[in-house]
């Protein structure tokens, strides 16, 4: 009898291990997930020369607040990012980035802020498997799968926009001359080596000088260009350096066509203490709506990023496309990675969904451009418009260009 007992009590165990395997073998939990929780890690420049792009992380945090408030997390697991300021110094991205990893144990990083900041910890993340989305810089390292195979990228490349800039110049300004100023690291080296390359034999490059991120002004560096006789400002700069450089240019009676990144056409942090009407005029290339706009007025997408501005991103102004193109949009694409990988929460399926987006149309995209990656093609955004500020607004002008 007691023979018998046992094996019932045995092939009892087995039917509810059989029963419950597949149920069991459904989660799967990489470092800082629960079945209530899931942690994420992000840098930023919260403080030091680059602060006014503290609004990426902000906003980043603020579309999860959302998130959380609204939809009780997703799949029923709240998300606590966990920001960190790195003052935009590489050896202080390091540390920060490393406490989020060995400490916080966080399941991956994402939207974190900067080029030389982001690329101090790229091979530390990449070597311990630890997926890097979409760092805030177009650096064109973070579209590299076959040497960096856990980085995704997210903005168009630094060097394709610097080439499409000169593109631009070399069609409808052929024989201009040409001034760069460009802050002196891999961000402005990238965009100024694309420019160049795309002008050759078209326009000529009459003066080109460098900055530090850490310089308090850069007006010698525009007093140097200027003398140069150029037409044509190429300004890649971070904020405080493109803002100077508008400003500054009106102030002494220098007229160029002035071009700035994607990454500092904030009318709030850029061209308003450049002076909105010193900016009349500048050019950059896009691919978010301006919300403010006229042209958007009636539009969805535009109208439910302010009021998420006014609800969730109270501290960041709505003119701030730094709250849209990093934050807001960075912040939908990762709740849709992890809502598709639904209960196999470990790393390399989040990378596995990272990889593998197709079409992915956000709200806040200019109509026609959607994100699509693969496994062998990191490019979230490969295509982009040209708009021109009119002194109150963004206006886009000709066709999506393709990367």
């Amino acid at each position: 009898m007691r023979v018998t007992i046992q094996i019932g009590a045995a092939v009892s165990l087995l039917a509810l291990t059989v029963l419950a395997g597949p149920a069991m073998a459904q989660k799967a939990y990489g470092p800082g997930v629960t079945d209530t929780e899931i942690k994420i890690g992000s840098t930023g420049p919260y403080s030091g020369p680059v602060s006014m792009a503290s609004t990426v992380t902000k906003s980043f945090v603020a579309w999860f607040d959302k998130i959380n408030a609204e939809e009780g997390g997703i799949n029923g697991r709240k998300i606590k990012v966990i920001a960190l300021d790195d003052g935009y110094v590489p050896p202080r991205t390091v540390e920060q980035t490393r406490k989020l990893v060995e400490e916080e144990q966080v399941l991956f990083v994402a939207d974190s802020v900067g080029t030389p900041t982001q690329l101090a910890v790229q091979k530390y993340l990449n070597d311990r498997k630890v997926p890097q989305l979409f760092p805030a810089t177009g650096a064109p390292a973070f579209y590299e799968p076959e040497k960096s195979p856990w980085t995704v990228g997210f903005a168009p490349n630094n060097y394709v926009e610097g080439q499409l800039m000169g593109k631009y110049v070399a069609q409808n300004m052929a024989g201009a001359k040409v001034a760069i100023l460009y802050q002196n690291d891999s961000l402005g080296k990238d965009f100024a080596r694309g420019a160049k390359e795309a002008i050759a034999g078209k326009a000529t490059v009459a003066g080109e000088v460098s900055y530090e991120v850490s310089d308090p002004s850069i007006d010698s560096q525009i007093v140097t260009l200027q003398s140069s006789g150029a037409t044509v400002l190429f300004a890649f700069a971070t904020q405080k350096a493109a803002a100077q450089a508008i400003r500054h240019a009106a102030e002494i009676g220098w007229k160029p066509k002035i071009f700035i990144p994607s990454i500092v056409s904030s009318i709030s942090q850029v061209l308003e203490p450049a002076g909105l009407e010193n900016s009349k005029g500048v050019l950059t290339t896009t691919y978010v709506k301006d919300p403010t706009s006229p042209s958007w007025a009636n539009d969805k997408g535009a109208q439910d990023f302010i009021a998420w501005v006014k609800k969730y991103d109270t501290l960041v102004d709505v003119r701030d496309s730094f709250a849209a193109s990093g934050g807001y949009m960075a912040g939908m694409l990762v709740s849709q990675i992890i809502k598709a990988a639904g209960d196999n929460l470990t790393r390399e399926n989040i990378l596995k969904q990272a990889t593998n987006l197709h079409n992915v149309s956000l709200p806040m995209l200019i109509p026609g451009i959607t994100i699509n990656t693969s496994p062998t093609d990191y490019r979230s955004i490969k295509q982009v418009q040209f708009e021109y500020f009119d002194g109150t607004n963004w206006v886009l002008t000709g066709d999506l260009i393709s990367d």
